[in-house]
């Protein structure tokens, strides 16, 4: 009976001896991509982001950590029609800041509200509403709200998911936060 099953496996049959179809690597490989694509063409064309409320977003309780932030696109958060960047609306409270940090991907900010300034690698670089702040890969960075009244607002743009599909995406905080 063995022997007559591995044969019947073999050619590829069932138990009953009907055909199996079989798939191989490749054959997966052809799938992936069409639900790459798939998904790639279902992402919303537009994001009304007047119907992100950033009220509705609490910081992240998480020690060491304050982050408040509205993904906008994210492929593997959101789905996205861009596979291969993110967007994200983000502030910082009143005379707060975030955590220092690094990443290996590509960052630019839009400062949307607010004045502040970053550190970055150990240099201060000031800014305020209209500026755009130019991340540089894997350098330590943090970002600070010099008014103590009103909140910094700001609209992130990565290259992480493209890096984070190559394997080569890396975020670390700084010890301390």
């Amino acid at each position: 009976m063995l022997a007559s099953r591995r044969a019947a496996l073999a050619r590829n049959e069932d138990r009953k001896g009907r055909p199996v179809e079989t798939k191989t690597e490749y054959d997966r490989l052809i799938e992936m991509s069409k639900e790459t694509r798939s998904r790639a063409q279902s992402g919303p064309v537009v994001v009304h982001t007047k119907d992100i409320r950033m009220e509705d977003i609490r910081m992240e309780d998480v020690p060491g950590r304050r982050r408040r932030r509205a993904f906008i696109s994210e492929p593997a958060i959101l789905g996205s029609m861009v596979q291969t960047m993110a967007m994200f609306i983000a502030e910082i409270p009143p005379g707060d800041h975030n955590v220092g940090h690094r990443h290996f991907n590509e960052a630019m900010i839009y400062i949307l509200e607010g004045r502040g300034h970053s550190i970055v690698d150990g240099q201060r670089y000031d800014w305020a509403e209209g500026d755009v702040i130019s991340v540089p890969i894997d350098k330590w960075h943090q970002h600070f709200n010099d008014d103590p009244d009103k909140r910094v607002r700001y609209l992130g743009i990565t290259n992480l998911p493209l890096l984070r599909a190559m394997g080569l995406s890396t975020l670390e905080d700084a010890a301390g936060g």
